[in-house]
């Protein structure tokens, strides 16, 4: 009974002497700087109970052209992504894009044109005639195509043998069949040419 009593006395005393010491702040908030913390943390506790939403003003434009390229907002072909961080808080964020998907098509081609193309062909009656040599029908040379409506086109055509112009068709995108007027050198008489030709552009 004695310890019990002089434990119990022992724990009395150091709670009168505790609640009897003052407590000295090591620092005190001024009154400006303790409203700053007041704003700041109701400002967090804003931001921690709302979602954060965003809006673009201008819309996000896609195109899709003929050869399956995709330009975002002028040529980027890269996807958009958008990271939100405020402070050391992240956020799922709903974003709300105006956006404008167009088919871009392939543009027709100009009707007047200058296709540079190396051709050869025969020359036409030169090949039937008696006593011909052996390359006195034949021509080669360059063609200059200049005007097109689709696969057919016009040029003129300037060889070793003769010079004049014609219709030609294309099979590919180089290459092609051509017939016309020819001018032989020889001793300028008329004549045609058929042949075949290869473009360079």
């Amino acid at each position: 009974m004695r310890l019990r009593a002089a434990l119990a006395a022992s724990i009395v005393a150091s709670s009168v002497q505790a609640q009897e010491t003052p407590v000295t702040p090591q620092k005190c908030l001024t009154e400006d700087q303790y409203g700053k913390v007041v704003d700041a943390l109701k400002e967090l506790d804003s931001i921690k109970k709302s979602e954060m939403t965003g809006e673009f003003s201008e819309p996000i434009v896609i195109v899709h052209d003929w050869n399956g390229r995709v330009y975002v907002n002028g040529g980027d072909g890269k996807p958009l992504h958008l990271k939100v961080k405020v402070g050391t808080i992240d956020r799922t964020l709903a974003v709300q894009l105006p956006t404008s998907v167009f088919y871009r098509e392939k543009p027709p081609d100009p009707m007047f044109r200058l296709r540079i193309r190396a051709q050869a062909g025969i020359l036409l009656p030169d090949v039937w005639k008696k006593g011909a040599d052996k390359t006195s029908f034949l021509d080669a040379g360059v063609g200059w195509d200049f005007f097109h409506l689709g696969p057919v086109n016009l040029a003129i055509h300037t060889g070793v043998s003769s010079a004049g112009a014609g219709l030609g068709v294309d099979l590919t995108k180089n290459w092609g069949l051509t017939a016309g007027y020819s001018l032989v050198y020889r001793d300028f008489h008329s004549g045609a040419l058929v042949g075949t030709f290869f473009s360079f552009n």
